[in-house]
């Protein structure tokens, strides 16, 4: 492990010392990210206690960056439109600074820190800075030179909004944030806009308490219980909804509780392109007392987890739609489930029966939560009286003819809690057979006759499920 330390200089410059020494590779001609090889963002006190400048994360805002370590981002800078503030981090500016270091872009000041940019190494726009610039622009090969304020670990609200920014292929945390050593934090609100085929593909992912792999990671529809990225608006409950589409641009929203104990990080992703005009907004606070889903209250270690699946079902093969391990206690939230396919069998699918296993080892059929995929979500006779967003449950998509079917909706339990204490295993089937004795469905776990011709081409399965210790 290193350590970074600064040594004061004259005229507030500061010189990074790492214990790693192999880190420091300094260079007349290329950028040392010395920050990032020995301890992530380095920190040069700007001469006041609440003022420090740190270099950022390549592609990462000063809003997260700052938030990383505990603090505000300042939108001002007093560079005296200079290389200064950069050397007091640990880089090495090139000689030859585009636009001769005046100031052109909302990511900037700024360094080059992608190899691939034919101006890596150099920094940018640390010259007549405008006094006020975005703590959330960011650009893809670019490090942030940030402006970060006073300790906010303390904040009882947080969070934070993107307006027209871009949504890329490239990974980008957009919101950082810690708190209080004791305290207990909840991200309980998050919203987002862009185009159809923006929103479409993708990626919120929120990494709690020092998280390398996020427990929440989902596509804004599906997060709404919505599959095929059915435009439909506007919609909403209290937990989630949609405020616009109808074939234009998107918005989406989810009020879920996400509970964590010293970190937050929220980033954004598109699976296949890049684009621009994305907006988002993050937000939660601290709590004084647990949180209540229900009647059931959380105790202060409780995480929240999306389990996902995303793929074919063969006729009959049943999906373990989440699980908990022997032991683990927790609650079932909610669950989305879309299905499509080629138009065989149509909603034949719909026959599939939900078990529920607690503990997860327990013997077939378990307790049958439905009898029905469409009894699961509190309709009848294959949605017969068409799609519908209600509080509890959900209809949210259909699109059926004979070579094509697609379908979705959502399930809370909310007000039918579904509890463990010793693990669970909640499956629900690809359609359902009959017992030949009685003719019944649920029941028959191998054999039978199958119920028309189910199939589940393409499967998204979505569970969140909170669990603690």
């Amino acid at each position: 492990m290193s350590v970074c330390m600064f040594v004061q200089l004259p005229f507030q410059l500061f010189l990074l010392v790492g214990v790693n020494m192999s880190a420091l590779l300094f260079s007349q001609s290329v950028l040392v990210l010395a920050a990032a090889l020995v301890c992530g963002p380095c920190i040069a006190s700007a001469g006041k206690l609440d003022d420090t400048y740190i270099l950022g994360p390549q592609g990462q805002s000063c809003a997260a960056a700052c938030g990383a370590i505990g603090r505000s981002c300042l939108d001002n800078y007093d560079t005296g439109d200079t290389t200064a503030r950069f050397e007091a981090v640990g880089v090495k500016c090139s000689a030859s600074p585009a636009e001769g270091g005046d100031w052109w872009a909302p990511d900037q000041p700024s360094v080059v820190t992608d190899k691939t940019d034919r101006n890596y190494g150099e920094c940018l726009g640390y010259k007549k800075v405008p006094p006020h610039v975005s703590c959330q622009a960011t650009f893809y090969s670019t490090s942030r030179l940030c402006h970060c304020g006073a300790d906010d670990t303390a904040a009882l609200t947080f969070g934070t909004g993107l307006a027209g920014g871009h949504l890329t292929v490239n990974e980008t945390t957009i919101f950082s944030h810690k708190i209080t050593s004791g305290s207990t934090g909840v991200m309980s609100h998050f919203w987002s806009t862009c185009s159809p085929e923006c929103e479409a593909g993708a990626i919120v992912r929120y990494y709690f308490d020092g998280e390398t792999t996020p427990s929440i990671e989902f596509s804004p529809p599906m997060a709404a219980g919505v599959g095929f990225d059915d435009p439909k608006a506007p919609w909403g409950t209290k937990w989630f909804g949609m405020g616009a589409g109808n074939g234009g641009g998107q918005a989406w929203f989810n009020n879920f509780k996400m509970p964590f104990q010293s970190s937050v990080r929220v980033t954004v992703q598109h699976k296949t392109a890049n684009f621009g005009g994305f907006y988002i907004i993050v937000r939660g606070a601290l709590v004084d007392s647990n949180i209540r889903i229900g009647e059931v209250e959380l105790p202060k270690n409780a995480r929240l987890w999306l389990q996902k699946y995303e793929g074919p079902l063969a006729p009959l093969e049943y999906l373990t739609v989440a699980n908990a391990s022997k032991g683990t206690k927790g609650l079932h939230f909610m669950s989305a489930l879309s299905v499509g396919n080629d138009g065989t069998g149509g909603l034949n699918f719909l026959e599939g029966c939900y078990h529920l296993y607690s503990p997860p080892e327990q013997a077939f059929p378990g307790t049958l939560l439905a009898t029905g995929t469409e009894d699961y979500f509190d309709s009848g006779w294959y949605f017969n009286a068409g799609e519908f967003h209600l509080p509890v449950s959900g209809f949210t998509h259909i699109n059926q003819n004979k070579t094509n079917t697609e379908w979705s909706a959502y399930r809370f339990h909310e007000m039918d809690p579904i509890r463990f204490n010793d693990g669970f295993k909640l499956e629900w089937r690809c359609g359902d057979a009959l017992d030949p004795a009685t003719n019944l469905k649920c029941f028959t776990q191998k054999g039978g006759n199958t119920v028309g011709h189910p199939t589940c081409g393409h499967v998204v399965s979505y569970a969140w499920v909170y669990t603690w210790d």
